[in-house]
């Protein structure tokens, strides 16, 4: 007869062996060389055709919102997007509201500039960081260059190459917010609305149902989800890196999972249950 105590001990065994068959699925799909194709979403497409379609030379503004614990989702699609950007000869304009980012910011902006050859106060601006959330918002709506007067580097905003006919967010037609919490309801309440830009996001896999009536109400005109997003946009670019590189292992786990699921729910109802009918 089952006890609470051996049941309890069964789930913790069960516990065990499932965090093993994902650990071993992941580390044998990631050791085993997989290709798997990307097939873009429509969602992930709207965000490339946006920028796609914007003409050489003007601003666009990307919100860099998270921290080290979301890098492995966050940080590929924000590097597919700066590169794109750099690419089509935008000027982007980098700040992140998450003072735990700046570090990884300084990084990305670093890199994707070496890589185009682009050149910080002339062909981009790197903000960084400053505290005000919504209040910052408000503040660059009314003058961006009154909100940052210099940029991470110490370099006065005003009269820089990057930023000219950029007084405030009124003079970016495009912004871009990847974030690991709820920054992206800030820049539509504090900032699209108000002023007017067009809006796009990128956000962890768990996050993104959540933006789903943003996109329904036309106040996001696109989305990256997860790793897949970021998947979807280094195809899109051409340019395949650790978001495709990560597809397969994600795959892989998201069908053990499933699997699993399946069995367990198979076990109860068809093995289990009539036991304890029996006794």
């Amino acid at each position: 007869m089952s006890t609470p105590e051996a049941d309890l001990r069964r789930a913790a065994i069960a516990r065990r062996v499932v965090y093993l068959l994902l650990a071993v699925a992941i580390v044998a799909t990631t050791l085993v060389p997989t290709e798997m194709k990307v097939v873009p979403s429509p969602l992930s497409r709207k965000v490339y055709d946006r920028l796609e379609a914007m003409p050489a030379g003007s601003p666009i503004l990307f919100s860099f919102d998270y921290d080290p614990s979301s890098k492995e989702e966050l940080y590929p699609m924000s590097l597919a997007l700066l590169r794109h950007a750099f690419r089509r000869g935008l000027r982007p304009i980098v700040m992140t509201h998450w003072l735990n980012g700046v570090g990884l910011c300084k990084e990305l902006v670093e890199r994707t500039a070496k890589e185009a050859g682009k050149e910080s106060g002339q062909d981009f601006v790197f903000l960084a960081y400053k505290p005000g959330g919504s209040n910052l918002l408000l503040n660059m709506g009314e003058s961006l260059k009154g909100a940052f007067d210099k940029d991470f580097y110490g370099k006065p905003t005003e009269g820089m190459p990057a930023l000219k006919g950029v007084g405030s967010l009124r003079d970016i037609p495009v912004v871009v917010g990847i974030a690991a919490g709820g920054t992206t309801e800030m820049l539509i309440a504090y900032g699209r609305d108000r002023f007017g830009f067009d809006l796009g996001a990128g956000c962890t896999a768990v996050i993104a149902p959540d933006l789903y009536p943003f996109l329904q109400s036309d106040q996001l005109f696109g989305l990256l989800g997860g790793l897949r997003g970021a998947a979807d946009y280094e195809t899109l670019i051409g340019r395949p890196d650790t978001g495709v590189k990560g597809m397969p292992a994600q795959s892989v786990a998201h069908i053990l999972i499933i699997a699993l699921v399946a069995g367990a729910n198979v076990y109860v109802f068809l093995i289990r249950r009539p036991r304890r009918k029996e006794a």
